[in-house]
């Protein structure tokens, strides 16, 4: 977030040496200047379902294709393919479609199988997001429309240097922020749909041998890491101790040894 945080246009202006009238006069006509247009916005909701569904026994390839021509009538398309089994007993596809036909389409894939085996279906709400970026938008080329007047007036080398210094940074801000709100745009306008297809009859998969194996090394790793915790905490209290008892005996050493000399 702070990557994004606009600063103040006379803090900008401050740093390369405006003064603050001219700082206010630049700001101004900046606002008249930067009122470019934003990417249109759609509904603020990124879409996103996963559906298992069930197909009849030698069908799987059909189904992948009616999957396939399912996203290209509606007006997306099919991200990857992946179809598993000797003789293609299963497959998962991720396809884009257009927000607003998102309900449709899910309603049609549920009707392609004989049983719809899981599905999963959620939004993100990121209205407020687009909101707070347009609004640093709008701050971030107030300043660059400051700095691109102060790089007009610069008097020497050195002037011209520190603007330019200024200058990338805010550019760089704003083409930030505009590839978030490209990307925020894109997710909104198309929603995606992961699909996996199962043929009836076939068990669901099972991790394989080297899977399997990877899983149980995480979780010896994560129980060695546990139990060397443990063990620190239980011997922590005893280890600061030692320090401390050494500080007490060479504190008190000196005295007991002149009590032993006076006595």
């Amino acid at each position: 977030d702070q990557a994004f945080a606009p600063r103040p246009a006379d803090r900008a202006a401050g740093d390369v040496g405006l003064v603050p009238d001219e700082a206010e006069s630049g700001a101004g006509d900046g606002d008249q200047v930067v009122g470019g247009a934003l990417p249109p916005m759609g509904p603020n909701v990124i879409k996103t379902a996963d559906l298992r569904v069930e197909v009849r026994r030698s069908t799987l390839r059909d189904a992948v294709g009616e999957v396939t021509a399912l996203a290209g009538r509606h007006g997306g398309f099919v991200l990857s393919t992946q179809v598993a089994g000797t003789r293609a007993r299963s497959g998962i596809l991720v396809i884009r479609i257009p927000a607003e036909r998102f309900e449709l389409a899910l309603a049609e894939i549920r009707g392609l199988g004989t049983k719809v085996l899981r599905e999963t279906v959620s939004g993100q709400d990121v209205g407020a997001e687009f909101i707070d970026l347009e609004a640093r938008l709008r701050n971030w080329r107030a300043q660059e429309v400051v700095l691109l007047r102060l790089m007009d007036r610069a008097q020497s080398v050195t002037d011209t240097i520190r603007v330019q210094r200024e200058l990338q940074q805010v550019q760089l801000e704003i083409e930030r922020i505009r590839g978030r709100l490209r990307y925020l745009e894109d997710q909104t306008t198309m929603s995606t749909v992961t699909v996996g297809l199962r043929e009836a009859g076939v068990a669901a998969p099972t991790p394989g041998t080297l899977e399997r194996a990877w899983d149980r090394a995480v979780q010896s790793f994560m129980a060695i890491v546990t139990g060397a915790i443990v063990a620190a905490g239980t011997l922590l209290p005893f280890v600061l101790l030692v320090p401390a008892g050494l500080m007490v005996f060479r504190l008190v050493r000196p005295r007991l040894g002149a009590t032993g000399r006076s006595s």
